[in-house]
């Protein structure tokens, strides 16, 4: 057993408006998830998602939704019953006030929500308490020059405002100073989607939709390495967890099309071990995932998992029984 006096501080919801959570070195969680946003049918009401692709876990645990094909961003409260519209909801759209189709969200420390929106080709930044957002990204419309974007799925906000966008279509991270009018181009990756930064030593941990891994650069763009690959299968999001050996992170992973959350180590490319969902099964059972696509921590080390296809949001509670606390 590990020693029970050992713990990590999880350095993972993507974000500076967060309380990471500290949790001992050998925790599990549960298999069995807990409905803490939709779970009915597709719908438009407060309390329906239809197709949720990313979330964010706020320092009170509130839960905010990329509710894509609703084009709005909603809060869930702890506990709530439904959720709140915060902005968009106005139809699909390309004025400032609406979305057409969101694929990424992030919430700075100012409290201000960055908009992945697709089918617009723009990155929108909405202020606290605005009511429309502004285009910082993708003012020139779609394509593959360096002032614009094509399809962004993943997006990550580092403590000095940097935007680094998830290019889909283009096969590329950009980094996006602020107020730039052209992003630099910091990985080279396959359908990239989730992005983490680490603020420390400037790697960029990237997940290849195509190439069905995770993978890790330096900051000035050099391939370092990758897990995953012929074990993934189209990984959407991840989080990691850095533990006692820096230069080796551990990874949680949506496993998107094998409907499962797993566990990995940036220095064991193929090993994996199965954290929520059954492999290659599908379905609405609180043990099974269809398609989970963004996934978070809450300030106590449950793990928050957007289920996409079931049109719903899960908690996996962290069981610490082993930790002897």
């Amino acid at each position: 057993m590990m020693p029970s006096s050992t713990v990590v501080t999880v350095q993972n919801n993507k974000g500076s408006d967060t309380t990471p959570p500290t949790i001992c070195e050998s925790p599990s969680w549960s298999t069995t998830g807990v409905t803490v946003a939709g779970g009915l049918t597709s719908g438009s009401a407060l309390n329906q998602l239809q197709i949720p692709l990313d979330l964010f876990v706020d320092k009170q645990d509130a839960i905010y939704i990329a509710d894509s094909l609703n084009h709005r961003i909603v809060k869930w409260d702890q506990g709530a019953r439904e959720g709140r519209l915060i902005i968009g909801g106005a139809g699909a759209g390309n004025e400032s006030h609406q979305f057409h189709y969101i694929t990424a969200m992030f919430i700075d420390k100012e409290g201000s929500i960055y908009v992945g929106d697709n089918h617009n080709h723009r990155i929108q930044k909405w202020k606290k308490d605005s009511t429309r957002g502004e285009t910082i990204i993708g003012k020139f419309g779609r394509g593959t020059g360096l002032n614009q974007i094509d399809n962004c799925w993943g997006l990550y906000v580092d403590r000095e405002f940097n935007v680094y966008v998830s290019e889909h279509s283009n096969h590329r991270v950009t980094k996006w100073t602020p107020g730039a009018e052209q992003g630099q181009i910091v990985a080279h990756v396959w359908k990239p989607v989730g992005i983490y930064v680490d603020e420390y030593n400037g790697n960029i941990y990237v997940a290849s939709y195509h190439d069905d891994s995770i993978q890790q650069f330096n900051q000035n763009g050099t391939f370092i390495r990758e897990i995953g690959k012929y074990l993934l299968d189209s990984p959407y999001d991840f989080v990691l967890i850095p533990d006692s050996d820096s230069n080796n992170r551990a990874v949680m992973i949506a496993d998107s099309k094998h409907h499962r959350i797993v566990k990995m180590s940036m220095n064991n490319p193929h090993k994996l071990q199965i954290i929520a969902g059954v492999t290659g099964e599908q379905g609405n059972e609180s043990n099974h995932l269809n398609e989970p696509r963004g996934i978070r921590f809450d300030s106590k080390g449950n793990l928050i998992v957007v289920d996409s296809n079931n049109n719903r949001v899960q908690n996996f509670m962290i069981n610490n029984n082993n930790c002897d606390i």
